[in-house]
């Protein structure tokens, strides 16, 4: 009888991790990058992550501890890497919050700190992977999933919006 492959070393978590790591590659890297070929990188690799983890379907439960590994100096050398780059286009309105429905003034959001909370979730669950240990690997898989529901998807679909007016709409870069 063929032992059952762990739910950690499945193709469609294989492929999430891919996609993070290139994300985490290209956030790390952008203090060097030219703006329209991050802005189009993001572009591309924004809706990936975003597939990849719905395929995930539901993440299996488990009793195991995965550690955050991302600082406040790098989430914020991130941020502000990505903002620098940014310049001028990194503010965008976000009309998808609940405080917008009751305010009567713009919220404001930035395109590189929503790509930073982004990068905290995923550098957390490749670093994760990275060290190997399969219950850990399951509780950050499961963490990631739970935050995606509750956060980050959100926050990369705005990320998105806003990109994509950078690139195409009134703001082009």
């Amino acid at each position: 009888m063929e032992k059952e492959t762990p739910f950690v070393y499945s193709q469609k978590v294989i492929d999430l991790i891919t996609v993070a790591t290139e994300f985490c590659r290209r956030m790390e890297q952008c203090g060097e990058a030219d703006r329209t070929d991050f802005v189009d990188a993001m572009r591309a690799l924004l809706p990936m992550l975003y597939l990849k983890t719905t395929l995930l379907g539901p993440v299996p439960e488990t009793a195991g501890y995965s550690a955050a590994c991302v600082a406040e100096a790098d989430y914020e050398y991130v941020r502000s890497q990505a903002a620098a780059l940014m310049g001028e286009m990194d503010t965008y309105l976000d009309t998808f919050v609940d405080d917008f429905k009751y305010s009567e003034t713009p919220v404001l959001r930035t395109v590189s700190e929503g790509l930073a909370d982004i990068y905290q979730a995923m550098r957390n669950l490749v670093e994760t992977f990275r060290h190997g240990f399969e219950d850990a690997m399951q509780a950050a898989l499961a963490e990631a999933a739970g935050e995606f529901e509750l956060s980050w998807g959100q926050t990369l679909l705005n990320t998105l919006r806003a990109l994509h007016d950078v690139r195409y709409g009134s703001r082009s870069a």
